[in-house]
């Protein structure tokens, strides 16, 4: 069998891959009978059968590291996880066990449940890490009306750049960062209240 395509290059923020980018790797992508078995048993184990029921289905994405930027994508995870009306799931790529050792059968999974989701929040305080690739698919036509951006405002303009300041990366994500589903926070605070204008 022939080796798996390499993913888009998210090595810098200017390798943020584009909406069109994502999807021909995903095309490409061959997987193996074991790994179209572990899709077939995520999409009908546990996690995934609990936000089947609900008419509002949050899909939580940003940095999944152990680290204040992590702890605040958990945050906004469990505000829309315990949301009652209308009645409300969240979910996230955590939520399913996989490692990044399994990155095809991750974007599988993360397209899966892209699809799935009803709106889909983004958690964004940098252009740095794995998790970027994530943002190409969301560039994706069929996700993109259904993206909100909660994207990090930091308190002065030098942090501001170190963060997101770079041309390549800004013109791939024009449509996610500007309009009126892209919210920006500074505090804990702000991003509680963020989170409220997510419907």
């Amino acid at each position: 069998m022939d080796d798996p395509p390499d993913p888009p290059d998210t090595e810098t923020p200017s390798d943020i891959p584009t909406g069109e980018e994502v999807t021909k790797w995903l095309g490409d992508i061959r997987l193996t009978p074991e790994q179209h078995q572990q899709i077939k048993d995520i999409v009908h184990g546990e996690q995934f059968q609990r936000i089947k029921p609900f008419d509002r289905r949050y899909l939580v994405v940003g940095t999944g590291e152990d680290s204040a930027a992590g702890r605040r994508r958990q945050l906004v995870y469990e505000l829309l996880d315990t949301r009652t009306d209308p009645a409300a799931v969240a979910t996230q790529l955590e939520d399913y066990d996989l490692t990044k050792e399994e990155m095809d059968v991750w974007v599988r999974v993360f397209d899966l449940l892209c699809g799935h989701a009803t709106h889909i929040s983004a958690v964004i305080e940098d252009f740095d890490g794995g998790y970027v690739w994530e943002l190409g698919l969301l560039f994706a036509p069929s996700y993109r009306p259904k993206t909100w951006v909660l994207k990090r405002r930091y308190t002065d303009s030098e942090t501001e750049r170190e963060h997101f300041d770079n041309g390549m990366a800004a013109s791939h994500t024009t449509h996610l960062l500007t309009g009126d589903r892209a919210i920006e926070w500074r505090t804990e605070h702000e991003l509680r209240t963020a989170v409220e204008r997510i419907p």
